[in-house]
């Protein structure tokens, strides 16, 4: 798909396709997926993604920081609180 193709069908540029990923490897050698859109800054301690999106006409700006030094994934922990909220509702039902 096209990125013109993309925005006609999404109507937004810059949009979320996990295939068009790139491996970005950060200075302490671990990758994290990077896309087209996303600048990717190393700074104090933390790594930062910046990109915008332009959805219905208007620009949002968004802007991630991560701990450099996390023993996690930013993916890693968002499944552990996902799994942990299942479980809570699995024992409270």
């Amino acid at each position: 798909m096209t990125e013109f193709e993309e925005y006609q069908q999404t109507g937004m540029l810059g949009g979320y396709l996990p295939e068009r990923a790139r491996e970005a490897v950060t200075p302490d050698g671990r990758v994290t997926p990077a896309y087209r859109d996303t600048a990717v800054f190393e700074r104090d301690g933390s790594r930062e993604h910046v990109r915008e999106m332009y959805i219905g006409g208007r620009m949002f700006r968004v802007r991630s920081v991560f701990d450099s030094a996390a023993k996690k994934t930013p993916t890693e922990a968002m499944l552990k609180i996902i799994d942990s909220d299942l479980e809570k509702e699995t024992s409270s039902g």
